[in-house]
């Protein structure tokens, strides 16, 4: 781990453009497979020489690899292999709707369906004897964590990043079935949710969940390139389905066995801590770790709690236990 030298602020996008570009050239490949309802699932991977474990990247909301381009250059360096699947609907990920900016989903149960076919054909078949483990953020985090709920035995360890466990968005029970009703007799599901706002061109760093104007810039000119990393707004079916995952998580927490640590942000303005307290009530030994001035992107933070995040998170993949205070 001391080897890695940590991005700052001024040499992030220098770097991107030059050794992490060498990098994504030379060890990062792509490929696909196909999925249920014949969609096509795009992914990323890079293998070291004798990889100390395989990592496999869950994104979150309206997510793609450019995202993570620096984060996976990381992980690679500590010795990890590393597997990144573009969920369905993002990126390069087939079953996006016709408007690119829209994100439908009918159930997170698809979503987990997807990693469990990923796993099956890709990840177990390339990782015989090694440690696998199961980094997630947001979104990610709530199908990943209905992941080892429903299929404990494919990692041995996960790490949550401001897992989606509950929305601070989330209605009322009694108003979201009633809505949900309507949509059905509707058929509404597929536009946008109310009050979303559409993809625009004119970026909005303020009001985003990163810290870091550098990294925002780096991810928006791929947004504004690239007409498939543009997805932006969620649709009726997308939070309905969102919301559902709540209960069903916490149903299921309890049976969780392997080790968990949960990375939290104390600025965080989309997951509600209600999720996290309920979490932790049914997940004993889980290993909760918060970052008080943080937004939600905690890999996208402020330098000084950007990379205290990188290192604890490489520390806990290393030396599998608790991380320093």
């Amino acid at each position: 781990m001391s080897d890695i030298a940590f991005l700052g602020e001024d040499d992030f996008s220098a770097s991107m453009n030059g050794e992490n570009r060498r990098w994504r050239n030379d060890h990062v490949s792509q490929g696909s497979l196909r999925v249920s309802e014949g969609i096509s699932l795009n992914y990323y991977k890079a293998v070291p020489e004798n990889p100390k474990g395989a990592i496999v990247i869950v994104h979150g909301f309206c997510e793609f690899f450019g995202k993570y381009h620096e984060y996976a250059f990381y992980l690679y360096q500590a010795g990890f292999q590393i597997y990144f699947p573009e969920q369905r609907g993002f990126g390069y990920s087939g079953g996006r709707l016709k408007e690119w900016d829209l994100v439908y989903i009918d159930d997170y149960d698809t979503y987990v369906s997807d990693l469990k076919t990923f796993m099956d054909e890709v990840v177990v078949p390339e990782t015989e004897g090694l440690e696998r483990i199961l980094l997630a953020h947001s979104m990610g985090g709530a199908v990943s964590t209905l992941f080892i709920e429903k299929y404990p035995a494919y990692f041995d360890r996960v790490i949550l990043n401001s897992p989606m466990l509950k929305l601070k968005s989330e209605p009322p029970f009694l108003l979201r079935k009633l809505f949900a009703i309507w949509v059905g007799l509707t058929g509404k599901a597929k536009e946008p949710a109310p009050g979303q706002e559409r993809f625009s061109s004119k970026p909005d760093f303020e009001n985003s969940c990163c810290l870091s104007p550098a990294r925002y810039d780096y991810v928006f000119e791929m947004r504004l390139k690239d007409e498939h990393y543009r997805t932006s707004t969620p649709t009726i079916g997308w939070a309905l389905a969102s919301f559902k995952t709540h209960k069903r998580i916490m149903d299921g927490a309890s049976a969780i066995k392997m080790p968990v640590t949960v990375f939290t942000a104390g600025n965080d303005t989309l997951i509600a801590d209600e999720g996290y307290r309920l979490f932790k009530e049914r997940v004993k030994h889980a290993v909760f770790i918060n970052f008080e001035g943080s937004k939600h992107e905690l890999f996208n933070a402020a330098d000084e709690d950007r990379i205290r995040y990188f290192k604890e998170v490489l520390r806990v993949l290393l030396f599998s236990g608790q991380p320093d205070h």
